[in-house]
């Protein structure tokens, strides 16, 4: 589980370009800094992403709240929770799948 979670914290850093400082400011940006949640430091991501630590599960759900769901950070939370906790968040964070009725 925190070997999948570093693998996914690093794919979304390479993928942005983005080293542990600007990767903890960009998830953080719209986050209030009051928060209990907020991460003071880019050692913090170093954990995620080398140690095995895992992300608080409060920090993801601050996350899912105030981005929109078509905002990467709200799928990478979904990804990182569904890491965390597959049999609550589903595999890769699909939570639930709706049935296509009949009619459609």
């Amino acid at each position: 589980m925190s070997e999948e979670t570093g693998k996914i914290v690093e794919q979304e850093m390479t993928e942005l370009n983005k080293d542990d400082r600007a990767f903890r400011m960009y998830l953080q940006e719209s986050l209030s800094p009051e928060s209990e949640t907020y991460i003071k430091s880019h050692g913090t991501i170093i954990n995620w992403r080398k140690h095995g630590k895992l992300p608080p599960t409060d920090f993801l759900e601050d996350i899912l709240s105030v981005y929109p769901s078509s905002d990467r950070r709200f799928r990478l939370a979904l990804r990182l929770l569904a890491a965390k906790s597959p049999h609550v968040w589903g595999p890769g964070g699909v939570v639930w799948k709706l049935k296509k009725s009949k009619a459609e």
